[in-house]
């Protein structure tokens, strides 16, 4: 999900509107591109909410040439970025199994600016208004099941009160320890960005603060509170055992100028 639009204000007539307007189907169809094929069962990617927490604002200037700019997560000149971490352990009983990007087609895409292949789709960031989250918490709870996507899509009213982003993943590997209780941590698997890309169960993949990418661009909003919230496998391009804990979310402060 790529795109940067204005947050604006909130109103009770909008708010009574959409809630008026939630019926959907029960479920869109899912693009699942990659099946879990670990006898052990699938995977289940979650997001590291004390990682989320950990964000800051700086004030950056891009070029025209940036890979930033060229890849459509800001635009040339000096922008104020609210960048955070994103950590996303798999807690199911399998592994994430990729492989070889030149394996998935369907699922990578090549860099000519960083000269690497980028997953197609790793994870959706979006900033809300806490107006705008406590809708989306209420719209998701009635169809648990569709793609956030569609469900924007669905709703371009909800849209005024986000603001999103998108990760390009350069690589899927196991990063850091994250243990599952009551089970042994098992060694660390995958780690080798061009021949064996996955997550091992009760392992975590991570992208670090500084990572293109890596952040909301907040150049055009107020100063004030948000919700800022990151999905995992968003578009289920991945077979998990189970999606319904796939994000988390964490109170931030805009505020009017960025160090």
């Amino acid at each position: 999900m790529k795109g940067r639009q204005m947050i604006l204000p909130f109103s009770v007539l909008l708010l009574l509107g959409f809630l008026s307007d939630i019926a959907l189907p029960k479920a869109f169809p899912q693009p699942l591109v990659l099946p879990c094929t670990d006898p052990r069962g699938c995977p289940d990617l979650t997001v590291n909410k004390d990682r989320l927490k950990q964000w800051y604002e700086v004030k950056a200037t891009f070029s025209e040439d940036h890979c930033a700019v060229k890849e459509g997560f800001t635009v040339a000149g000096t922008r104020r970025l609210l960048l955070f971490i994103y950590n996303s352990p798999n807690q199911g009983p399998g592994d994430l199994i990729i492989g070889s990007p030149f394996d998935h087609p369907e699922l990578f895409v090549f860099s000519p600016c960083h000269n690497h292949f980028h997953l197609k789709e790793y994870a959706d960031y979006r900033l809300w208004t806490p107006e705008g989250y406590d809708m989306w918490l209420k719209l998701r709870s009635t169809v648990p099941n569709v793609l956030s996507r569609d469900l924007l899509d669905k709703h371009p009213k909800l849209q005024e009160h986000l603001l999103v982003g998108a990760k390009l993943g350069f690589c899927v590997i196991d990063v850091h320890p994250a243990p599952i209780p009551g089970q042994p941590l098992e060694a660390n698997k995958y780690l080798d960005c061009g021949r064996n890309q996955g997550l091992s169960a009760g392992w975590a993949d991570e992208y670090y603060f500084l990572l293109d990418g890596q952040w909301i661009d907040v150049t055009e909003i107020k100063a004030g509170t948000y919700v800022l919230e990151a999905e995992a496998n968003a578009e289920h391009f991945f077979q998990e055992a189970d999606y319904s804990n796939n994000t988390s979310a964490v109170v931030v402060t805009v505020s009017p100028t960025a160090p």
